[in-house]
């Protein structure tokens, strides 16, 4: 098991790598769409950093909690799986009043939303959600669950 210095040097590696390719290369992956396609593009193949950096920010701000892969049940519900599936649906966890009335399944453009808020309007969630104000890194945590198992299929 790595140390903390050796984690530490692994995220600023990976912050620093994000910074070039950001600088560099990615203005023209998050150019907007062209007219004839639509406005909300998903990428078949997301670039290598920022898949490394949607990593990096999921693994920071939702792992603790939330189980990445199959069969790692942790305090909260697993994000494997996650698209499709209606928000507070799962058997053992337990979850607010108004997360369990959503209702509309998970999506990459309805967990965006969700990531954006930075506070809830209700008194029983449990969940320490600050909120990604930062667009670029909203896409890039979408981008990295969309690679976890049962996500690829996701779209919008």
């Amino acid at each position: 098991m790595p140390n903390n210095c050796a984690i530490t040097r692994h995220i600023k590696r990976l912050a620093a790598l994000w910074l070039m390719v950001s600088i560099i290369a990615l203005p023209s992956a998050f150019a907007p769409a062209q007219a004839a396609e639509p406005a909300n593009q998903t990428f078949q193949e997301e670039p290598k950093a920022i898949l490394d950096f949607g990593k990096m920010l999921v693994y920071q701000r939702c792992g603790n909690c939330h189980g990445l892969e199959p069969g790692d049940d942790r305090f909260a519900a697993p994000l494997n799986h996650l698209f499709g599936r209606k928000p507070g649906t799962i058997d053992g966890f337990t979850f607010s009043s108004n997360l369990k009335g959503i209702g509309t399944p998970w999506t990459p453009s309805t967990l965006d939303n969700w990531l954006a808020q930075t506070t809830f309007d209700t008194p029983d969630i449990r969940m320490r959600h600050v909120g990604i104000v930062n667009l670029q890194q909203r896409q890039a945590v979408i981008a990295y669950l969309k690679t976890l198992p049962g996500n690829s299929s996701a779209t919008k």
